[in-house]
């Protein structure tokens, strides 16, 4: 006759992979209603993101061209113009994007995932508790 604890032992494991597979299945359930919805969004993002782009590229040429003339007029120095203004605004962007690049490449200051984590291992001291070959172990 089986003693309990050997019916414990071995369903134990038949309990974890049965709540194993329940929380993959979970995770793909989330993960096909995420690119779901995110395939909708795609494309009208795609054409902001465009237009924007399309925007502000059209908005700094006319700019360059603007402050262009306007230095010609100020100054007779053939070498001052639309360039010195064009290098001038690069200058700027050049500036911004090595400030966004230490922002982005900035740590968090606060762990990802916090809930996971602790789910995680509120489940390993479940497991460890209830696992009577942990018990008996050194390391466990």
């Amino acid at each position: 006759m089986n003693e309990p604890s050997e019916e414990f032992d071995s369903s134990l494991p038949k309990g974890f992979s049965s709540y194993l597979r329940t929380r993959l299945q979970l995770v793909s359930i989330e993960t096909q209603e995420a690119l779901v919805f995110l395939k909708g969004k795609l494309g009208p993002v795609l054409m902001v993101l465009i237009a924007a782009l399309t925007a502000y590229a059209l908005i700094l040429t006319a700019l360059v061209s603007f402050l262009g003339k306007l230095l010609g007029l100020v100054s007779e120095h053939p070498l001052i113009g639309w360039e010195l203004i064009a290098f001038l605004i690069a200058g700027v962007h050049l500036v911004l994007i090595f400030a966004m690049k230490k922002k982005i490449s900035k740590k968090p200051s606060t762990p990802l995932y916090e809930y996971s984590r602790a789910e995680i291992e509120r489940d390993r001291e479940w497991i460890q508790e209830h696992n009577p070959k942990s018990k008996n172990s050194p390391t466990g």
